[in-house]
């Protein structure tokens, strides 16, 4: 399968959103909240195509030596066909040396993905009550790019746990929880 991963185009939005909707039932984001995103200069928007066509997209947001996946998705006629897992590494490439850190929210119960992060050297630091709109807990996982480039240089030393509880603002305006709020 050829995969090809570049920037998204506001021509792709119509896919984006399908996709989006399909794949988050209850907190998909609005069309307004998708199009908002190629106003901000922090927000980097990504697809992959296959055959020619949108089978996956991400918002990553880039915020100091921070990133954040604010919302990834596979086309569901095209999950486990390991493109998720490409999106990923394609994203932990772009941002290796651009931040320290990659972030996301995933659903407590969404076993599938925790499963694919955790594989990807993702860990859990935190878990965030009633987070979704239908009181579902997130866990913030998070990528620890900085430890990865010392774990190179130190040559398979194993690296310390990650612990940055506590170093996010509560919810409210200038957080993703914040933002999310506004996109519903």
């Amino acid at each position: 399968m050829d995969l090809k991963f570049r920037e998204m185009t506001v021509e792709d939005l119509d896919a984006v959103y399908r996709i989006n909707t399909q794949s988050f039932t209850t907190d998909a984001w609005s069309r307004n909240a998708l199009e908002r995103e190629f106003k901000l200069p922090y927000s980097h928007r990504i697809v992959v195509e296959a055959e020619g066509q949108v089978v996956g997209y991400a918002f990553v947001w880039l915020i100091k030596e921070e990133a954040f996946i604010m919302t990834l998705a596979v086309s569901p006629e095209w999950r486990r066909k390991g493109i998720g897992r490409w999106l990923l590494k394609r994203i932990v490439e772009t941002f290796k040396d651009k931040a320290e850190v990659i972030s996301l929210d995933v659903r407590k119960s969404n076993i599938p993905a925790i499963r694919l992060y955790r594989s990807m050297g993702f860990e859990v630091v935190k878990e965030r009550p009633k987070f979704y709109s239908d009181g579902e807990n997130a866990l913030m996982m998070e990528l620890r790019l900085d430890k990865m480039k010392t774990d190179v240089e130190d040559k398979g030393k194993e690296p310390e746990p990650a612990d940055r509880r506590g170093q996010y603002k509560e919810e409210g305006e200038g957080t993703r929880e914040g933002y999310r709020e506004g996109l519903r």
